[in-house]
């Protein structure tokens, strides 16, 4: 028998692949002999998530001052927009300018 296992596998397919599991493309998940499973769900469980670090999203909330953005319906920044350094603009004005 095989156990079928999913998640955020794809950091740990080498892996899964060494206790002996195959990938099934039409249920889109592992599968894993019955006595290999529970290792497998370990290394699933410790793999890093998708969304690690919020990658590729800006922050919203100014690491200094804490000043938070806002939007109009348009999405365009309402005064002081947060730059990806973590920074709103006068913020970074400031300690790059030295003021």
């Amino acid at each position: 028998m095989t156990v079928a296992i999913t998640g955020n596998t794809y950091p740990v397919k080498d892996q899964i692949k060494a206790l002996g599991g195959r990938w099934d493309a039409d249920r889109k998940a592992w599968m894993v002999p019955d006595d290999r499973a529970d290792e497998a769900r370990k290394l699933v469980a410790g793999s890093p998530s998708k969304f690690s670090c919020d990658a590729g999203r800006r922050p919203t909330k100014c690491r200094m001052c804490g000043h938070v953005e806002r939007r109009n319906a348009r999405g365009y920044p309402i005064g002081d927009r947060i730059l990806r350094s973590g920074e709103c603009q006068s913020c970074y004005e400031e300690r790059k300018m030295g003021y």
